[in-house]
């Protein structure tokens, strides 16, 4: 005869033991962290065309070795804003008037692109957001706020860009913009604020918002090409230029 057997007891589950799935935290590496600080110190023109960035001393400021600080390095010789010297160390690439100028002629046929797709598209948080813009740099003009001003226009053109939908161009943009900005920055220190770039931008939000897709066009157009001209006339035709105060390595 058998005798009942009575089944096992289970051990209470922790729910808690048994998640549903394996969550992973990524962190970024350390140079990655760093990376978009020393990018903007550089297209702010903390330190000036050709000077040498202090390794050490950015080591200490962000807490990092200098192993983390040796890779942004190189990734920021790759891009294009520094270069690495054997026995002197990172260098800011000087400004290259021609290539300055080639960087310029696809900034402004992106730009103008993006006024045409977002003139299309008016998507209602763009078109918010442009507007919102536009009024902020007009208060900036006004209190002659010439770094705050200059800030909001990046924003201001960057957000046309968001807002073309295309993410291919806003890609393409925002890497051309590091260098074109870091020139614009080292021009503009030489400028005082005016009413034509002001004009010109409300005539480019009003195409953009009456949906008018060849106005916008044009508009961004007639708006970049004075912007060209004035940030290329600071940097002379064939001018290399490689130091703070602007002069000429030639």
């Amino acid at each position: 005869m058998v005798e009942n057997v009575k089944p096992a007891r289970r051990s209470p589950v922790n729910k808690r033991a048994e998640p549903r799935g394996a969550r992973t935290v990524v962190r970024e590496p350390i140079h990655e962290q760093i990376l978009p600080h020393i990018r903007r110190d550089i297209v702010l023109n903390r330190w000036g065309p050709g000077e040498r960035l202090p390794e050490m001393e950015l080591c200490h400021e962000f807490g990092v070795s200098r192993t983390p600080l040796r890779n942004v390095l190189k990734i920021l010789e790759v891009e294009g804003l520094i270069e690495l010297v054997p026995h002197i160390g990172a260098v800011v690439t000087p400004f290259d008037s021609p290539d300055l100028a080639e960087k310029l002629d696809v900034m402004s046929g992106l730009e103008q692109l993006a006024a045409v797709r977002i003139a299309q598209l008016r998507p209602p948080e763009a078109l918010s957001e442009i507007q919102r813009l536009h009024s902020e740099m007009n208060l900036a003009a006004l209190d002659t706020d010439r770094t705050r001003y200059y800030a909001l226009n990046d924003e201001f053109h960057r957000a046309i860009v968001l807002g073309s939908g295309n993410a291919t161009l806003s890609k393409m943009h925002e890497t051309i913009m590091w260098h074109v900005s870091r020139a614009r920055n080292f021009a503009n220190e030489q400028e005082v604020l005016g009413v034509r770039a002001a004009e010109h931008h409300t005539q480019i939000v009003e195409m953009i918002l009456s949906g008018d897709a060849e106005g916008a066009r044009l508009a961004m157009r007639t708006h970049l090409d004075d912007v060209i001209s004035n940030i290329l006339a600071r940097f002379g035709p064939e001018q290399t230029i490689d130091s703070e105060t602007g002069n000429d390595a030639a």
